[in-house]
């Protein structure tokens, strides 16, 4: 989505942009949209990175363009601003909107893919940049931490944050607000739409000078703004061309050929359904729910509003959710599922085009989603008790799966393992295991070294008596109870007297493993590697952890030397895509492959839906009186932060490991450096090595695991895969090798 900078240079030939020194907003709060933020970033010259949708994680220079704005902003505001993001999707926004969206994102990126198999690297970029913001749910999610860790105020919108950003600003929260459109449809009376730092000079709108030039009324500015296409709704149609932004110009003339009249000009559409959307957006508008300043939620204009605005704008959820989704300890995803009584899997990055992906996603995560489902609704009204929510994936809408929620949702069983947990402080420090264990920075190590005592693992067995509340009160038992909690509901510890299992055993010795490399709790950030040897036991469990051609047709596999030699660089190439790689902040530059890109979809995945069940468990904690539940605000976020799963790796480590692997295939004599292929990397030997450490934590794990958990063939193929390694390590000496053309990512 490049809407915002299309709104801009519309903006601009229309001369509705106002600029004025800087100096002028000097002691101003200024209130970012967080989305539009970030999409800018993704799309402009300067700043994007066209291979992102090539690579999966975060943009590699996202945090030194964050940290140059919030420079900035202090600097010439001498405030620190407030980054508000979207909540909970607005009901009108349905599975076949999010359906066009994916299907032209995906269509997009079919097209980069077959330029690049083409060998056409420089056209494959241009294309990729296409679709930047596609699927960056996970780039926000950790935008909204690593901002609050900056000291920036950040919040979440109960639902949209365009609305929420006006309402502020109306209400002298904020000083201004900086973004697009949407700001502008929610009636605000100024915006800021970029600050241009090195010329010292703000460019913003004024919305009544702007109406008035336009000479269009407010309300016909809303409309036109609607069918442009915005965060409430997408471009009218009729605008709409393959591969393109929707145009405003193009929508400037649909709208005078209806006379400036909004309604008009969707009656003439060719889709029926749009005209029905563009009414739900227009009431979304003047009836949104936003937070006040005294933490009280508030529905517009409530006194004329309809009767049907749950399916405008959705079902209301208890305040006390929409609070912790405010403070970041549980996103939108679960939430919106459960409101909208649906989830709809939209294609990855890859194209989703293997059995495997769509096996994945609508048999074989059912129970995960299904989990957090249930146990978030045994805490709600009775209402969600009883209604189950529908799976619906893009390659089949026609094939619905019900998540049997009504089935499973008893408040006396649903929760009951979880409630056996309520460690104080006192207990938790009995453990001399782990007092060279940062909790905060590595809680599943932590969670899993502090039982491996049984004798102080039976004594964590702590119900809370019927007249017991609030009995967690410190931020390192809500961390900590919230950790073992979900290593319970995902089998790593037994029910009767709370030791580990046997999966939890075989953890245990990958993390004894990783930890006498000096790789466990070593890296930046220090849970990679818990959180990538756990991703690869869940992936195991899922038997999806080999080297099987799970992809078949899709280009980029391992492409030499034997059968045998091909299954090990692609077993090996799946556990590096779990890391993270270390590369400089600007565009990549490298080799790509859609076959490691799918494998890496896979594991996004996997690492989504244990990330949705933590963030359950952590609100289920309070919602159930477990822990005391009015507390500072930054204890909030911060557990939010401190919780497993928010960062999703790129691609970037795997892309390293399968060139390396590949070339090893080879004769020494045909072999080359691959260090000249990732230019901006910053330390290559040091990436692979530590790809090493975190294969053999996984394979000590995996080779100590119960035969009843671990069979012989899955022991056997990483034992030879492990064999194979050394063999291929000890014939390398110090040749690192290159495969397929190098593709520069900086734009």
């Amino acid at each position: 989505m490049a809407e915002s900078l299309a709104f801009r240079d519309w903006a601009k030939q229309e001369a509705i942009v106002t600029t004025v020194p800087i100096s002028q907003f000097e002691d101003a709060v200024i209130g970012y949209d967080a989305e539009d933020f970030v999409n800018v970033l993704l799309a402009q010259d300067g700043t994007r990175e066209p291979l992102l949708p090539a690579l999966g994680g975060l943009p590699f220079a996202l945090k030194s363009h964050i940290d140059r704005e919030l420079e900035n902003i202090q600097k010439f505001t001498k405030r620190k601003p407030l980054f508000m993001f979207n909540g909970i999707d607005l009901a009108l926004h349905d599975r076949k909107t999010v359906s066009k969206e994916s299907d032209r994102a995906v269509r997009i990126l079919e097209e980069a893919w077959r330029v690049y198999d083409n060998g056409d690297g420089d056209a494959a970029v241009r294309a990729f940049e296409k679709a930047c913001t596609y699927r960056t749910t996970h780039i926000l999610r950790y935008l909204y931490h690593y901002l609050h860790e900056k000291g920036v105020s950040v919040m979440v919108a109960p639902y949209n944050a365009a609305a929420q950003l006006v309402y502020t600003d109306q209400n002298k929260g904020i000083s201004a607000c900086h973004g697009s459109a949407s700001l502008f449809a929610f009636g605000a009376d100024k915006f800021v739409l970029h600050f241009d730092w090195d010329r010292q000079l703000a460019h913003y709108i004024d919305c009544d000078a702007a109406r008035s030039r336009l000479q269009w009324q407010p309300q016909q500015m809303a409309d036109f703004l609607l069918i442009s296409g915005s965060t409430i709704l997408p471009a009218i149609p009729e605008i709409v061309r393959e591969g393109q932004t929707p145009s405003f110009r193009s929508a400037r003339q649909v709208f005078n050929q209806a006379s400036n009249d909004g309604l008009m000009a969707v009656q003439q559409s060719k889709d029926e359904d749009y005209a029905k959307l563009f009414k739900k957006a227009r009431t979304a508008i003047k009836h949104m729910v936003v937070v006040q300043s005294n933490g009280d939620y508030q529905q517009l204009d409530f006194e004329h509003a309809p009767n049907d605005l749950a399916t405008i704008v959705g079902v209301r959820l208890p305040i006390e959710l929409y609070h912790y989704l405010q403070k970041g300890v549980i996103g939108p995803r679960v939430l919106d599922w459960r409101t909208r009584k649906e989830i709809f899997e939209s294609p990855p990055l890859d194209g989703g085009n293997s059995s495997a992906y769509r096996e994945l996603v609508q048999k074989k995560l059912q129970p995960l989603h299904l989990r957090a489902l249930t146990l978030l609704s045994s805490r709600l009204a009775r209402y969600y008790h009883n209604i189950n929510v529908d799976l619906i994936c893009w390659f089949s809408e026609s094939e619905k799966q019900t998540l049997d929620v009504k089935g499973s949702t008893q408040p006396e069983t649903s929760g009951k393992d979880a409630e056996t947990w309520h460690v104080r402080d006192a207990l938790r420090r009995q453990s001399t295991a782990v007092h060279s264990i940062d909790l905060n920075a590595t809680p599943i190590q932590y969670a899993i070294t502090w039982l491996s005592d049984d004798a102080l693992a039976k004594k964590s067995h702590t119900k809370r008596e019927k007249d017991q509340n609030s009995v967690l009160k410190t931020p390192a038992e809500l961390l900590s109870n919230t950790t073992w909690r979900f290593l319970h509901d995902r089998g790593y510890i037994n029910s009767s007297d709370h030791t580990l299992t046997v999966w939890g055993k075989a953890l245990k010795a990958a993390f004894e493993r990783a930890a006498a490399d000096r790789y466990l709790g070593a890296t930046e950030p220090p849970r990679e590697a818990e959180e990538a040897i756990f991703v690869a036991f869940e992936l195991l469990r899922l038997d999806l952890l080999n080297g099987k051609d799970l992809f078949p047709g899709v280009s980029g596999g391992a492409s030499r030397g034997s059968d045998g030699d091909k299954a090990n660089v692609q077993l090996i190439t799946r556990i590096a895509s779990l890391g993270t790689f270390k590369h400089q902040s600007i565009g990549y530059t490298g080799p790509l492959s859609r076959n490691t890109l799918a494998y890496h979809q896979v594991a996004a995945a996997v690492r989504n839906g244990l990330r949705d069940l933590v963030e359950v468990h952590a609100v289920n904690l309070m919602l159930v009186g477990s822990a005391v539940r009015v507390r500072d605000n930054e204890e909030y976020t911060e557990l939010g932060g401190r919780l497993p799963f928010l960062k999703e790796p790129d691609l970037g480590l795997a892309l390293v490991v399968k060139s390396y692997l590949d070339e090893l295939c080879q004769p020494p004599e045909r072999r080359t450096d691959v260090r000249k292929w990732f230019i901006h990397a910053e330390n290559i030997d040091e990436d692979i090595e530590r790809a090493w450490k975190l294969w053999g934590a996984i394979n000590a794990g995996i080779q100590a695991a119960d035969g009843a958990i671990v069979g012989p063939e899955v022991r056997d193929a990483f034992d030879n895969a492990d064999s194979w390694l050394r063999d291929r390590r000890a014939s390398a000496v110090n040749d690192l090798a290159p495969q397929t053309n190098g593709t520069n990512g900086t734009g």
